[in-house]
Formats: structure tokens, sequence, C-alpha cells
């Protein structure tokens, strides 16, 4: 269906009311930049050569694979912030280099891990890491992340992104009650927003709702922000298929976010152009308990 179908009026009375919504859920996030320089050791990173302090081995699963660095987010170097709790330290995450990224094989094999050290020993060496940090890696080489980057970092608000199961509740109870309360004037536009194959096969007599706004808005327009994606650390995650918060626990917190992302000097990419995010229960990171964190990635 095409958006110039509907009146203009109607069109920007929905836009208006879902970028009220938008605004009024704002996070706060990290957002990460990509960095085209070689970090060292203890810097913060993507991909490339972790710390590993000298009284600790390298992460394995537990069919003693080695998992490979995917992050390293030195706390200190983050600007202020009320997503992490830690002031110092680093904070790791590995996953197992396959074909899968790690996630897809059996989840007791433990092909993920976010390791925590609050304290850094800034003696440590790139040669005692690489002496016994020696990640697995099948024939062909299916790393997200084709070369070590460094990364910074700059607070930014983040808005609900499209597919956010919460959006999309608060969306479906704002479009019915706007239909109930617009059903004679805008009874055309209404009418023809509920021609779309699918809703006329599927759920026919639905109020209007978030499945709508697809056919109703206009494309690149002030809700384009539903659907810009960044590497990053809290506020509302990024998902190419479904929002998989449910399937995990409430209260969760965006541990990090990593989206794909290339051009001429580096490489990160999930599957067809996908996402990945890691999730903690907020207990879990309030106690700074790293054991337990969701991990998923998903692609066109």
């Amino acid at each position: 269906m095409e958006n110039q179908d509907f009146s203009l009026e109607f069109k920007q009375e929905i836009t208006d009311l879902l970028l009220d919504i938008i605004n009024k859920n704002k996070k706060e996030m990290i957002c990460i930049n990509v960095v085209k320089t070689k970090p060292n050791l203890f810097q913060s990173k993507f991909g490339g050569l972790p710390y590993i302090p000298k009284d600790k081995e390298a992460p394995t699963n537990k069919d003693g694979l080695g998992l490979a660095l995917l992050a390293q987010i030195n706390i200190e170097e983050l600007p202020d912030n009320n997503i992490y709790p830690m002031k110092k330290g680093l904070l790791q995450f590995f996953i197992l280099n396959n074909e899968s990224y790690g996630l897809f094989d059996d989840k007791d094999l433990g092909n993920y891990k976010v390791i925590y050290y609050e304290n850094i020993d800034k003696s440590v060496t790139e040669d005692e890491v690489e002496a016994k940090y020696n990640p697995y890696f099948e024939e062909d080489d299916f790393f997200p992340v084709i070369k070590e980057v460094a990364i910074s970092f700059h607070i930014e608000e983040s808005t609900f992104k499209d597919g956010n199961d919460d959006f999309e509740e608060l969306a479906d109870k704002a479009l019915a009650l706007f239909e109930e309360q617009n059903k004679d004037r805008y009874k055309e536009d209404i009418e023809k927003a509920k021609q779309n194959y699918v809703r006329k096969k599927e759920f026919p007599n639905d109020p209007l709702c978030y499945f709508d706004i697809s056919d109703i808005c206009e494309e690149g327009g002030d809700l384009e922000v539903l659907f810009d994606e960044y590497h990053q650390i809290g506020g509302h995650p990024c998902f190419t298929q479904n929002d998989v918060r449910a399937e995990f626990a409430p209260d969760l917190t965006l541990l990090l976010q990593i989206k794909s992302d290339y051009d001429d000097d580096f490489e990160i990419i999930w599957g067809d152009s996908g996402i990945a995010n890691f999730f903690i229960r907020n207990e879990d990171l309030k106690a700074l308990n790293f054991d337990n964190v969701f991990y998923n990635w998903d692609c066109c």
C-alpha cells in the first residue's frame, strides 16, 4: 500500500502520536565509536588480544576450545553514566569462533563468556598473553570482527527501535484509543489502513495497531529513529528479527550491542548484516555477577 493514499492530516497525527511515545521513553546509552587505530593490551577494543592477568588462563568452553575476544571495555575510558556500576577495571566479551558465533550450539558448552577484572596489572605483557591465548578457529574463519580496532565512547539518548516489544505494546494501546476517538473523522483512512493482505487474513477486525505503522507513515521521515542502529551500552536494543528479551528475564540491561559495520579499513559482520546483544539481569549487574549474561545475535 502506498503512503500517499492516506490524508496528510491522518499520517501526521499518527506520526505525532508515535513520536510522543518515543520521546517519553528515551533512555541513556553509551554510544561506541570505532577508532581506526591499534589499541594496546589494556585499552577498549573490538577484537584483538585480550588482557589476561598473570595468574589467569585464557577462557575456554567446556570442551576446552579457546574463546576469542569480541570486545574489551576499559571502564575508566567510559563517560560518567548510570548504566555500569563499575568505576574501574576491564569488562571482556568472548565467543567461540565458529559458524554460529558461539550461539546456536549446546548452551551448556559455555561458548560465550563475559569476564570482569576489577584491577588491572599493567606489568602484563603482550608476549605473556600470546603464550596462553589460543582461540579456536575453523578452516573458514567466521569471526565477526575482521580486524582489531580501538573504540571510544560518548553519551547519547536512546529511543525505541522497530521491533521492541515494549514499544509495540504502547503503540497498540495508543493507536486503538486513537481509532476509537477518531473513527468518524478518519473513517476512510482507517479503512484503508486495514486493507493490507496479511492484516485482512490474520486479524481483520482488530483496531489500528503497531502492524499498520509501516503502511501509514512516510519512510525516511521523523520515525526514522526507529531504525537507527548503534554499537552501544545501555539504552533500547536493536533486533533484525524478533525481540528476544522475554525469553530471558524481565528487568534486563543491555550490557553491550555490536552491529554490523564496515568500511575500507575494518569490518564487523554478523551473518547477513545482523546485530548482536548481550543482556544482564539488573540484580546481577548490581552484584557484578556476569555468570548468567544472555547473548543473542540475529540477521536478515
